[in-house]
């Protein structure tokens, strides 16, 4: 399936039910059940027991304010031995992509945190309260994107007043986001480039001073060498001034 044809939603929330259904078994080799896994009671019929049954609540992408679809979770879930069954894989695509956009809120919502937001989240518009915030979400908006990308035809349908000066605050709230984000951005790359910059200096410096040749001129003579040598000149014995100071010696004492 191309990119364009997965199924864009806009995911509104989900809940719990309690319904009567039968029991699966766990253990083929141990449990008695029916053909389709189901646990048999001692007459033969199926075990009955309440259950929790999760839903998911969503709507088309292209209009939040539309018709709402509420489905089982567990229906939801693509499976390649139920639903591959067309030549060309187009169902099993079309679930696989839908749920990838399910899974991550079902999953937080699980763990009792708040659905992830496709975009800025409601919370994060210091323009809206907490009634205003609810009733959004009732509608199925969950960004402040979907508040500034709402139709004319959609406006009517949220029932808060003003609703045409609250886009337009959107838009007005959103633009300055990005500005201030692409500053950031900007200021990140200025004091990269500079770090960088004072690195290849100091690079430059250390190179510099392995290229640099070793001094040739000698260093100056200790004392005692100085002391050794005069005293090797005053009495006329040759010799070699790269001797070192025992060498020296050694000579002073041969003369002797």
């Amino acid at each position: 399936m191309a990119e364009n044809d997965k199924p864009v939603i806009r995911l509104i929330g989900f809940r719990t039910t309690y319904e009567k259904l039968p029991v699966r078994g766990t253990d083929p080799l141990k449990d008695k059940a029916d053909a389709q896994g189901f646990l048999l009671n001692e007459a033969g019929k199926r075990v009955i027991e309440p259950q929790e049954v999760d839903w998911a609540i969503y709507a088309p992408g292209h209009s939040p304010l539309g018709t709402h679809t509420v489905e089982r979770v567990k229906h939801l879930i693509p499976d390649p031995d139920r639903h591959g069954d067309d030549l060309d894989g187009t169902k099993l695509a079309f679930m696989t992509a839908r749920w990838e956009k399910i899974r991550p809120a079902y999953e937080a919502w699980k763990a009792g945190k708040e659905l992830p937001a496709s975009g800025t989240p409601l919370t994060a518009w210091p323009a809206l309260n907490e009634e205003q915030v609810r009733i959004l979400r009732q509608v199925g908006i969950q960004s402040v994107e979907e508040i500034r990308d709402l139709a004319e035809t959609q406006i009517g349908r949220v029932p808060l007043p003003n609703m045409r000066d609250l886009i337009k605050q959107a838009a007005v709230f959103l633009g300055n986001l990005d500005s201030s984000a692409m500053a950031e951005r900007e200021a990140k790359k200025d004091e990269e480039i500079s770090d960088l910059k004072e690195r290849l200096v100091e690079l430059e410096k250390l190179l510099d001073g392995r290229a640099r040749p070793a001094a040739t001129t000698e260093p100056p003579a200790s004392e005692e060498l100085a002391s050794l040598r005069a005293e090797l000149d005053a009495r006329g014995i040759a010799y070699d001034k790269r001797w070192a100071a025992p060498k020296l010696r050694a000579a002073l004492a041969e003369a002797a």
